[in-house]
């Protein structure tokens, strides 16, 4: 218990949940090259958007699994949240021209719309992670 009387959460328990939705997450990135609403966008290019950071997020994810067995990887996981964050905004920075070509009616909303989404949630993601580990080993409730 924390000085407040609540149950703190110990990092065992967060790294699951944590990780568990990093894996989610870099699934859905990886899927709208391949799935969906398609682009006029090269493949190269989509791989790039879609599929490196994607990798880098389970991988990171998977990473995570193992090492949130040990007590003492706070570090290690909030380097691991940076890394995820990193991924997100690649993403999220790389479909910015996409989304200002749909507000001047060049791209589908639709296809816009689902190209961009996974960035989001993996920037999120990965803000959330870094901040749950950015005081040390015990993450922040």
């Amino acid at each position: 218990m924390n000085p407040r009387g609540t149950p703190e959460r110990r990092p065992t328990t967060v790294v699951p949940m944590l990780a568990g939705a990093g894996l989610v997450a870099g699934a859905w990135a990886l899927l709208p090259p391949y799935t969906g609403p398609a682009l006029n966008t090269a493949a190269r290019v989509e791989f790039a958007d879609h599929v490196v950071p994607g990798i880098a997020v389970v991988g990171i994810s998977l990473l995570s699994l193992a090492l949130g067995r040990r007590g003492d990887a706070g570090q290690l996981l909030f380097a691991a949240g940076l890394g995820v964050a990193l991924a997100g905004f690649w993403m999220v920075a790389t479909h910015l021209p996409l989304v200002l070509q749909a507000t001047r009616q060049q791209a589908p909303w639709g296809a816009t719309v689902y190209h961009s989404a996974p960035g989001l949630a993996v920037l999120g993601l990965g803000v959330l992670w870094a901040a749950s580990y950015g005081s040390g080993s015990k993450p922040r409730r």
